[in-house]
């Protein structure tokens, strides 16, 4: 006998719910997510067992479709409950629910039961199976660099490094950033500088550091802007933070001034550097004689306009002086000259008596109005050739006084440094 689509509806819904009195029993065993945001509309999964629809004949092709007609729940503890709705099925194992923004805003900050009535009347209920985590923050912006106050100048580089983080299970959705200056004094305005700094889908955090360079026609005491936006899938307008940085410029350092012009070969003079612009510190302005460091570490910052310190050695000739910091380099107009120390190649006469004064004529190179002539076995303990003239650069004349033995003669300059003749006089008896 044909069976009727009544019938046939019962029939097939017999087939999956089985016998009378050995009916399915609903069971959730997890809800995905287990945690959410409550200020957006939730859709949630739920896996379990027996999840059995009704179903209904299709009139155009006579097809059973599954329907979740008869499926109600809802979430909460007592006595705070809100309904779940729009129950979609998937298979036995796993049916979607929804949960309204209106109602998950409700919901108490604690674990929350899940339950569902299947249209059988039978109810499956996780404890704690669902926890509602309040409205999503806005993104956590952290700049590292630049810090507040920094000091740039044109044509330098801008260093940024930023972090953008927020609270799981939230995701960061973008971290951009954008760079603008003012027009120069030529009139020309550089476009705005914009990117996007790479991320991961689905990460809590962005980190990025890039760099940015200020463009060289501008002018001391303007103003370059950069502005930083972080997203996350709060919901809009919360969705983002954004950091803004106004970085004034100021005028590069200067060298106006080198004391002395000049020294030795062997290092050692002191010199003091005169300008503008310097910074005291570990990461401070560093002074350079050529590319030797002057003594110690780059010399030292007594003031903004004022650096000390002691030459380095160099080979003769001339070098150049410069000053390097965060704000860029400085460079002086002028060089510093090394000049070589003095030589002493002989003294004529050797010899002299003892008791008397003894007129010389000491040979060598480098000689300058400042060289004194010096004997004795240490420099220190030395006693000078009085009455001196120069002669030329290669000739000192002067009388040693009187003495006795064998010593040393040393040739010292107080700007370019010493030699020594080893043995060079001696004093005879009479």
């Amino acid at each position: 006998m044909p069976i009727g689509p009544r019938a046939g509806f019962a029939f097939c819904a017999a087939a999956l719910v089985g016998c009378a009195g050995n009916e399915p029993h609903p069971r959730i065993d997890a809800v995905d997510p287990a945690q959410a945001y409550t200020d957006r509309n939730i859709w949630l999964t739920l896996t379990g067992a027996d999840f059995i629809p009704s179903f209904r004949i299709d009139p155009g092709s006579g097809a059973r479709v599954a329907t979740m007609e008869g499926f109600s729940g809802r979430i909460g503890s007592e006595p705070n409950w809100e309904p779940l709705t729009y129950f979609g099925w998937i298979g036995p194992t796993q049916i979607s629910v929804g949960l309204l923004k209106e109602d998950a805003e409700d919901l108490p900050l604690v674990p929350c039961d899940v339950e569902i009535t299947d249209p059988r009347g039978r109810v499956a209920v996780l404890r704690a199976g669902f926890l509602g985590l309040g409205a999503q923050a806005p993104p956590l912006v952290t700049v590292t660099s630049p810090t507040i106050g920094p000091i740039y100048v044109p044509g330098t580089t801008i260093h940024a490094v930023v972090t953008a983080t927020t609270s799981p299970p939230g995701q960061m959705t973008a971290l951009t950033w954008i760079y603008t200056e003012p027009k120069a004094a030529n009139g020309t305005q550089r476009q705005p500088v914009t990117a996007s700094c790479p991320s991961l889908p689905g990460a809590a955090s962005i980190d990025c550091a890039f760099d940015v360079t200020v463009s060289s026609n501008l002018s001391a005491g303007m103003t370059v802007n950069l502005d930083i936006t972080a997203l996350n899938d709060a919901v809009p307008p919360d969705n983002q933070t954004v950091k803004h940085f106004s970085i004034g410029l100021t005028p590069r350092p200067t060298v106006s001034l080198v004391t002395p012009q000049f020294g030795g070969v062997a290092g050692g003079t002191n010199v003091v550097i005169q300008g503008s612009g310097f910074e005291a510190g570990e990461a401070g302005s560093r002074a350079y004689f050529g590319t030797s460091l002057l003594i110690p570490n780059g010399g030292i910052v007594v003031n903004n306009e004022t650096i000390s310190g002691y030459a380095p050695a160099h080979d003769e000739g001339f070098v150049a002086v410069t000053v390097q910091s965060r704000l860029g380099w400085a460079y002086w107009d002028q060089k510093f000259e090394y000049r070589p120390w003095p030589q002493i190649s002989s003294i004529t006469p050797a010899l002299g008596l003892q008791g008397e004064d003894t007129p010389v004529r000491v040979a060598g190179a480098n000689f300058t109005k400042t060289t004194i002539i010096y004997l004795g076995q240490a420099l220190a303990n030395a006693v000078a050739l009085t009455g001196v003239t120069l002669a030329t650069d290669i000739e000192i004349d002067g009388v040693v006084p009187p003495g006795s033995g064998q010593v040393t003669v040393w040739a010292f300059d107080p700007d370019n440094g010493w030699t020594s003749l080893p043995n060079g006089f001696s004093w005879i008896e009479p």
